[in-house]
């Protein structure tokens, strides 16, 4: 232990020296300091815009709830008293809002559900191709990408730790201090071991630091989540530690400090840039995603084709689909503006639809899953897929809140088709006891990212057991 302060003090009187590395953890320091205000203003413009859809929902609500007392004796008021409660009207003046609320710690992971409109509108006869469309809605984005904290962590922490390190044992060797520490019978793999500890521990504090800023300050916009913010911490904890066996391994070769740098950067591009174009290629290749036009020319069809049927013909089809409202069924169904109609009109061309999405769909998830299959052969990739996982910033997470999206709009449209197949208007109780849209968490989420830490820790303990096996000790 005593070896171990000395070790610690004289590293941090060395560094003090240094001006170039204390530049380099400066500029660490104030990248990721940028990064959680990037992240908190993106995160904050998001809150605000929701705020904005709320805050006008609950207006015209209250307009709606003020129809049904509305002042008859003038045109104005005897006008919405009569519109009160009619389905079509509420629908039409205050549509319901599916909303995508941001994770508590999304500001620090901003991924590829921020590239893609975060609510949706939710009527009858809702846009089928406003889904994943959208991907290219937000270009700037699209082409910049974010400078988040994940950003900083997976790319930068590297960068650093490798700046730090790479000399650590190659340095003395070249002064040759390991042969006069060797000749006062002091332990120099020892020496060298807590050296790398203390650097080690200086690089995790700085992220566990920039980490605990980050939540502090999301808390400011959004509740804190602990859990989160704990998987979070293991999970740069455990890519830190992969890098640091990364390290470990090609400075027990002994190499010249040179090679040593040469052979860590090499690495570094290997993971960052040249592993992760090379699984994006062969993902887009073996399952490439079409153009969503032919859905949209297939929206424009079937709308034309369902509104051509014979008006008995549609409504046969109606009742057929749904046998529930059979008994309901009159002579005047067939009628050119009956409300059975249109509501079986945007019954069937739902159905229509659904079948056109549903196949196209399966196009991203294939994708995705595919993605996240390839993303095990590489940490750095399975690091990024898990803080946007934390963060409930991915794309898997986007598609998931788009089902639910699918599933709450057969909700809407069952709920206003009982009143409009009924002939009936909803009274004020209905109108208080509006079917509202819930996001559901993925079922098993965390136990995916446990596992996914506990995959780096142990990539970064094999690496460390080949290197001592493959290397005499230092």
């Amino acid at each position: 232990m005593q070896l171990f302060k000395t070790i610690l003090l004289f590293e941090l009187k060395l560094l003090a020296r240094q001006k170039f590395l204390l530049v380099l953890i400066g500029f660490f320091f104030a990248a990721g300091l940028y990064s959680i205000y990037e992240g908190y203003r993106f995160t904050q413009k998001q809150l605000l815009a929701i705020d904005s859809l709320r805050h006008g929902y609950q207006k015209k609500y209250q307009e709606a709830v003020a129809s049904f007392s509305a002042d008859t004796t003038t045109t104005a008021g005897k006008t919405l008293f009569n519109q009160a409660g009619i389905p079509a009207v509420i629908e039409y003046k205050n549509p319901l809002y599916a909303i995508y609320q941001p994770h508590p710690i999304s500001i620090l992971s901003i991924g590829q559900r921020d590239l893609v409109p975060y609510y949706d509108l939710i009527t009858r006869k809702r846009n089928f191709i406003q889904g994943t469309d959208a991907e290219i809605s937000n270009p700037e984005v699209l082409a910049s990408g974010n400078f988040d904290l994940a950003y900083v962590i997976i790319y930068l922490l590297p960068l650093l730790a490798i700046a730090l390190t790479y000399n650590t044992l190659s340095k003395e060797k070249e002064q040759q201090t390991d042969k006069l520490l060797s000749l006062q019978g002091l332990y120099f793999g020892r020496i060298i071991s807590y050296k790398l500890v203390f650097r080690f521990m200086l690089i995790g504090v700085m992220a566990w630091l920039l980490s605990i800023t980050g939540f502090i300050s999301s808390a400011f916009l959004i509740s804190f989540d602990p859990a989160a913010a704990i998987l979070w911490l293991l999970s740069i904890s455990a890519y830190h530690f992969f890098w640091f066996a990364i390290i470990f391994f090609i400075i027990r070769w002994s190499q010249s400090s040179v090679h040593n740098a040469l052979y860590l950067l090499g690495l570094w591009s290997f993971f960052l840039m040249l592993l992760p174009a090379l699984c994006n290629a062969l993902v887009r290749l073996y399952h490439p995603i079409p153009l969503k036009t032919d859905a949209a020319v297939a929206l424009r069809e079937n709308s034309e084709a369902v509104w051509a049927l014979p008006r008995k013909l549609l409504i046969d089809t109606f009742y057929l689909n749904n046998p529930k409202y059979s008994h309901l069924r009159t002579s005047s169904d067939t009628s050119e503006n009956s409300n059975k109609r249109f509501a079986a009109y945007y019954d069937l061309l739902g159905h229509r639809m659904t079948q056109v999405i549903e196949n196209y769909n399966q196009y991203p998830e294939k994708q995705n899953a595919a993605a996240i299959s390839l993303s095990w052969i590489n940490p750095a990739t399975k690091t990024q897929y898990m803080l946007n996982g934390i963060a409930e910033s991915g794309w898997k997470d986007y598609l998931s809140y788009q089902d639910q999206v699918n599933a709450f709009q057969k909700t809407w449209v069952d709920f206003m088709n009982d009143y409009i197949i009924s002939d009936k208007n909803l009274i004020l109780n209905d109108l208080k006891n509006l079917p509202e849209f819930k996001l559901k968490e993925k079922a098993n989420k965390n136990q995916h990212i446990l596992f996914g830490i506990l995959y780096l820790f142990g990539i970064g303990f094999c690496i460390i057991l080949l290197a001592i096996k493959l290397r005499i000790k230092i």
